[in-house]
């Protein structure tokens, strides 16, 4: 049900902590969160504009806030952007992790194969070290 503070917060800031909600399962989901993981954490909170309260109360209770897709075709890519980069924080992206980011990818509103291949994009930009806003003129 959430706290009081939860029901009357914004859209937009629930949406954001949402969005931190999914990167914490995606660093979770091999079963160890990398230092760089938790580096990216870290500075995407802040992005984010989460407190260090909101953020450590995410990652210790990520499943208690629910994704909420943006509406604009350029935002759902700069979340799917940021989740790959999440993925790929530790320098591989396991099988566990390919699901995950398939998963995230149709709950951002792209179909099946099409998030499939966005996120096939998405990585080969990130692994070369391409910038989120460069891959994300490449890509919208």
């Amino acid at each position: 049900m959430g706290t009081i503070a939860q029901v009357f917060e914004s859209g937009e800031q629930s949406a954001k902590k949402g969005l931190f909600s999914n990167l914490v399962r995606l660093a979770r989901v091999d079963g160890n969160v990398s230092e760089a993981e938790i580096v990216l954490l870290d500075r995407i909170a802040r992005r984010l504009s989460l407190t260090i309260e909101q953020a450590n109360e995410i990652i210790k209770h990520p499943d208690s806030y629910p994704m909420v897709p943006p509406v604009s075709l350029e935002e759902r890519f700069e979340r799917y952007i940021q989740l790959i980069q999440m993925a790929f924080a530790d320098g591989m992206v396991d099988e566990q992790e390919k699901k995950l980011i398939g998963k995230y990818g149709i709950a951002l509103g792209f179909r099946g194969e099409d998030a499939i291949n966005h996120a096939k994009t998405i990585l080969d930009q990130v692994v070369k070290g391409v910038e989120s806003a460069d891959i994300l003129k490449s890509i919208v």
